[in-house]
């Protein structure tokens, strides 16, 4: 009966040389003490390549070298990587932090307005081209080019209220007898933004550490706007 064709794999009559297993085994404990260096925020992907890293860099040294020398090379080898990491993480948390303060774009510029509140604000807000909306916008649009994300929510306080200046400075004088008829679009202007600083701990905090540096007028004008929220009959 004839006998039936082997078929050969491709490790088939292939020596494994000796001490490969004992190699691997080093190799593998050096790799892990890198990962065990790595953030936990490493992806599979950078654990890979810190992996691969490590092999290439021990490729001349084994286990009968120092191990002091071996640890020096490992960490020298990390070092760029976690580099890379701490650039890519400080990246990613300013991108995030510059997208929180441009959602926060109407509380900004309510808080401004508050401060610059007065009948030159309220004539300015009643134009058609400095109206909330428009002015709203055009602080999103300044802003998302001027943040780099690492701003406080203090600074990017300073720059609304930098903005509202410069819009007050755009605007014509105001006639005398204009300045009971806005008195109601100033009041309601500060009634907003208070609310605002109600819902935004981080913006309270900011505004108070402005009031602080020596803004009595906007401390007023906020003292008087807790005065008009007391409890009839308190």
């Amino acid at each position: 009966m004839p006998r039936r064709p082997q078929v050969r794999g491709p490790l088939d009559g292939v020596a494994t040389p000796p001490g490969d297993d004992a190699r691997h085994a080093w190799l593998s404990r050096w790799k892990e003490f890198a990962i065990g260096r790595l953030p936990a925020s490493a992806t599979a992907a950078t654990r890979s390549q810190v992996r691969l890293e490590v092999e290439r860099a021990l490729a001349r040294l084994g286990s009968r070298d120092s191990e002091n020398e071996i640890r020096d090379v490992v960490e020298a080898t990390l070092d760029q990587i976690l580099q890379d990491l701490a650039n890519r993480d400080a990246d990613t948390a300013r991108a995030r932090q510059k997208a929180e303060h441009l959602e926060q774009v109407e509380n900004y510029l309510g808080i401004a307005l508050l401060q610059a509140s007065g009948p030159r604000t309220a004539a300015m807000l009643r134009r058609p081209e400095f109206a909330k909306p428009v002015l709203t916008e055009r602080l999103r649009r300044r802003l998302r080019h001027t943040l780099t994300g690492g701003e406080s929510d203090q600074e990017v306080l300073e720059h609304a209220i930098v903005f509202v200046s410069r819009c007050l400075a755009k605007q014509p004088p105001l006639p005398r007898q204009w300045g009971r008829r806005l008195a109601t679009g100033t009041l309601d202007t500060t009634v907003v933004a208070a609310k605002m600083l109600e819902q935004s701990p981080e913006l309270r905090e900011a505004l108070n550490k402005r009031i602080a540096a020596g803004h009595e007028k906007l401390g007023a004008l906020l003292a008087r706007f807790a005065a008009t929220r007391k409890p009839t009959g308190s």
